[in-house]
């Protein structure tokens, strides 16, 4: 939440311009001016970090969402219709998830060019086959299940079924996993940046950030320093609220925490 506030009033909290270059004043050590000290051509490196919070969030958020609703369409189409349709769904995730998901998204990057968009595209396709397959099992699972017989039985069409019965409780496991994929999306489009095929400069981003600074820790390691505890902070929070939504999600990792015992297990 700290995170989503301070991208939200970046405008506000900035205390300088993230893009304004000031080559007389460069690598200056952190101080009043500069809480977090300049970078290698004089922009204030807080600044920066700020304004960075916004890409990696808007990367992190919304490159899940574009995979959460992909996946859930591919898994519900494969879950529910089944045959062919399912066997060739499930081969194509199959041939998405054989690739490290860091090497698929620098080659999409390669191909879809740097900036946003690309890595918004790259991070989708990298993710879709996990909500696909998640969402895929939930199917199978829901649809053995009485009421979707019953409804069945009343001659409700597959698409109402689908819909109204089928997705609604398959929800719980796909916002847990979508609560957990952010983090790694955030730091997905870092290490795209770092390397040169995401955000490019002068924008801010952490993983570029990160990047400008290295060749600079001897003399300024407070360019890499702002930069990376923000993406360590955010990441390790982001995992944090992904394992709290879990539990609150999940009827049995609330009663393990209270040391209840679980359904059909004696004590």
């Amino acid at each position: 939440m700290a995170a989503l506030a301070l991208a939200l009033a970046a405008p506000v909290l900035s205390p300088h311009d993230p893009l304004k270059q000031n080559l007389g004043n460069a690598l200056a050590r952190p101080g009043a001016a500069h809480w977090l000290g300049t970078d290698n051509v004089g922009r204030d490196v807080l600044s920066r970090v700020v304004w960075g919070t916004r890409i990696s969030l808007v990367a992190g958020f919304v490159s899940v969402a574009l995979a959460l609703l992909s996946g859930c369409v591919l898994g519900l189409v494969a879950g529910y219709c089944g045959g062919r349709i399912d066997g060739l769904v499930m081969r194509a995730m199959d041939a998405v998830l054989s690739f490290p998901p860091l090497v698929l998204a620098l080659a999409l990057g390669a191909v879809l060019g740097a900036g946003l968009t690309g890595v918004l595209i790259a991070l989708a396709v990298v993710y879709t086959p996990t909500f696909a397959r998640l969402v895929r099992g939930q199917v199978l699972a829901i649809t053995a299940r009485d009421y979707v017989d019953a409804a069945r039985a009343l001659g409700a069409p597959g698409w109402r079924i689908a819909w109204r019965h089928v997705l609604p409780n398959a929800t719980a496991p796909i916002v847990v996993q979508a609560s957990l994929s952010v983090a790694f999306a955030i730091l997905a489009e870092a290490s795209l940046s770092f390397l040169g095929l995401g955000i490019q400069p002068p924008a801010a981003s952490w993983g570029s950030m990160i990047n400008a600074g290295r060749g600079y820790l001897q003399q300024a390691p407070w360019i890499v320093f702002g930069p990376g505890a923000a993406l360590f902070v955010t990441v390790v929070g982001l995992n944090f609220v992904g394992d709290a939504v879990r539990d609150a999600l999940d009827p049995r990792m609330r009663e393990q925490r209270k040391g209840a015992p679980l359904p059909g297990r004696s004590t």
